[in-house]
């Protein structure tokens, strides 16, 4: 597998599992809402940049665990997904 792919793995992994813990940690604070009640928040309401904030230290557990495995393509497209999201965050948090 080639450099670039490998990179572009990393990138979906962290984008995925950033919005995949989001919703963990929605669902884990507010049990009472449906899927549906989080999309609605997530694109009407004005929590989508702190639960999107929480949920980046999930992509910090998995930048650590795919260096342990020497995988370090994959660990940059993490930090770049990563990377990617917090400024999504920030453009989030001042409009």
């Amino acid at each position: 597998m080639s450099m670039r792919q490998q990179m572009l793995i990393g990138i979906l992994i962290g984008l995925f599992s950033a919005f995949l813990f989001s919703l963990l940690v929605f669902i884990g604070t507010n049990p009472g809402f449906t899927f549906a009640d989080y999309f609605n928040i997530y694109v009407n309401g004005k929590l989508l940049a702190p639960i999107l904030s929480i949920a980046l230290v999930g992509n910090l557990g998995l930048f650590f665990l795919f260096l342990k495995f020497d995988r370090d393509m994959i660990s940059k497209g993490i930090l770049a997904s990563t990377m990617i999201v917090g400024v999504l965050i920030f453009i989030l948090k001042f409009m």
